[in-house]
């Protein structure tokens, strides 16, 4: 832990969770596929309803994107006073039935707002699940356990991708695909109380007073963590924004998107099975700051490349293995960095303009190829330079 963690609960050994409860708990981040990439594959089908047009598609998606940015800064820092399991369940409920209601909408106007529902509700559940697993697991287990999550949403994208192109050629509707690809995190959510528990450094004897509250803003307002908090806003606005503008670009970067979106998770699968060495190499810091560095100078070259081409595809699959290692390091940085009182809240607050960000994500795939890199190389490069104003680890 850094010079910043103050709380002496995540000093002591962590038990560990149950195997069901973590398998659940990895399920929620590892499917969450299902609501930030699927319209790239059933978009065709929703665009052929009446009313419906590729402009509503997008619209929807940045609705969801900006439903994230709300829930981040409403209900996660709802985690740091009420705990982590009870609000997950809460969001995830009221979120699948957001989804209901989207899979069934017929018109643009109710299906824009299920979007927005969705990203209010669902999206909270990734990342509550790793808030919650890293304060039950020992500390020494975060990087495997990122990295496990990240190459099963990988796989599990993979299926999508393989599944769509699949149900291309089929009669099979939009709305069964896509509730085919949410069943796994409704399975979850059914069965989650069973085996699900409260992390122990947030459970019920420990939630915290209203003076105790007070106090723990104001760690938030206080120099540095407050520069620490703005760094980290910065860094997970371009490492989201870059991350799924790669995947919504993809028709604009590859002469295939369901090629492209394959080859981009069948990538993912080995980088992230890599970024472990990396990571305990170079810290999650260092990582993140070279990682970052590398990604800023691959983008203003494929900005100079022929759109829909090879060449484009390969350097950005390049910077997509960059920005894979960072999705990892921004996890570890969060419980490195910020003490459990303030985690989830930290959390939220470096989600709310992240989310914003990626909001833009599908708008921007709408433009030129050229400009959507140089836009992804100045977002990576800023985020870099706030990378290196974060704290070092204690050697």
């Amino acid at each position: 832990m850094i010079d910043t963690e103050e709380t002496p609960l995540v000093k002591a050994p962590a038990p560990s969770v149950g195997g069901s409860g973590l398998l659940l708990l990895s399920l929620f981040y590892v499917t969450t596929g299902c609501y930030t990439t699927i319209t790239v594959f059933t978009a065709d089908g929703i665009v052929q309803q009446p009313g419906f047009s590729p402009r509503i598609v997008h619209i929807g998606e940045t609705m969801l994107w900006i439903g994230a940015s709300v829930s981040t800064a409403t209900f996660l820092p709802l985690c740091d006073i009420y705990g982590r399991r009870n609000l997950l369940f809460l969001t995830g409920y009221l979120g699948f039935t957001a989804v209901a209601i989207s899979l069934l909408a017929a018109s643009p106007g109710i299906y824009i707002a299920a979007q927005f529902g969705i990203g209010i509700f669902l999206f909270p559940t990734g990342l509550a699940s790793w808030v919650l697993v890293a304060e039950t697991i020992s500390p020494k287990l975060h990087i495997y356990t990122i990295s496990f999550w990240n190459i099963g949403y990988s796989i599990y994208n993979l299926f999508i991708a393989a599944g769509s192109f699949g149900f291309k050629h089929t009669n099979v509707s939009w709305r069964l695909q896509s509730t085919l690809w949410y069943l796994p995190m409704a399975i979850g959510l059914l069965l989650g109380p069973l085996y699900i528990s409260e992390s122990p450094e947030i459970s019920a004897d420990k939630l915290m007073s209203e003076r105790e509250r007070t106090e723990s803003r104001q760690i938030l307002r206080s120099w540095p963590m407050c520069g620490y908090v703005l760094a980290t806003v910065l860094c997970w606005s371009a490492v989201s924004m870059s991350f799924y503008c790669l995947s919504y670009s993809s028709s604009s970067l590859s002469p295939d998107i369901y090629l492209n979106m394959a080859l981009i998770a069948i990538f993912d699968i080995v980088v992230y099975a890599g970024a472990t060495k990396v990571v305990e190499v170079l810290s999650p810091r260092g990582a993140q700051l070279g990682c970052l560095s590398c990604c800023a100078v691959l983008m203003l070259f494929c900005s100079f490349l022929p759109p829909k081409s090879w060449s484009m595809m390969f350097v950005c699959l390049l910077s997509r293995m960059c920005v894979d290692i960072a999705f990892n390091t921004i996890f570890l940085l969060i419980v490195e960095i910020f003490p459990a009182p303030v985690r989830a809240t930290a959390l939220g607050a470096a989600n709310v303009v992240a989310r914003v960000c990626t909001a833009f994500g599908p708008f921007l795939a709408m433009t030129p190829a050229w400009l959507c890199c140089l836009v992804m190389s100045g977002v990576t490069g800023a985020a870099a330079a706030a990378t290196w104003t974060l704290p070092k680890a204690k050697s």
